[in-house]
């Protein structure tokens, strides 16, 4: 029987005022599926992510993805992720986008995004104070 091929990710385990030292990051709170959550925009994510601890909040079960998704959350741990959220509802400043969020173990209710899903969704993050 063949091995399923597993495909490598990242992604950081931070405090929120860990984050909001690190220029690479922006963060706010919005709502996703309806929940209030904790959201990081990473330019260094390769998936977009749910904390297992709000995904278990979610309606709607979990699919499966097509591939083992091995995911570095900190600098000396990995863990395997396979399931994941198709269509959940992130609603910014009054507009409502889908995005599909990967399960992992994480700190809180937290969301974290790839930047590319911005530009993909025709959105900016504009950090000029």
């Amino acid at each position: 029987m063949a091995e399923d091929p597993v495909v490598k990710s990242r992604c950081f385990q931070l405090t929120i005022d860990e984050d909001r030292a690190v220029p690479s990051i922006v963060t706010g709170t919005f709502f996703v599926n309806g929940l209030s959550a904790h959201v990081l925009f990473d330019s260094r994510a390769t998936q977009s992510f749910v904390s297992l601890a709000l995904s278990k909040k979610f309606r709607d079960a979990p699919g499966t993805l097509d591939f083992l998704l091995e995911v570095e959350i900190t600098d000396d741990c990995t863990v395997i992720a396979s399931r994941v959220f198709h269509g959940c509802v992130l609603n910014m400043f009054s507009e409502r986008f889908s995005i599909d969020l990967v399960s992992i173990p994480s700190r809180g209710s937290k969301v974290i995004i790839r930047m590319d899903w911005l530009g993909a969704n025709g959105d900016v993050i504009d950090c000029v104070p």
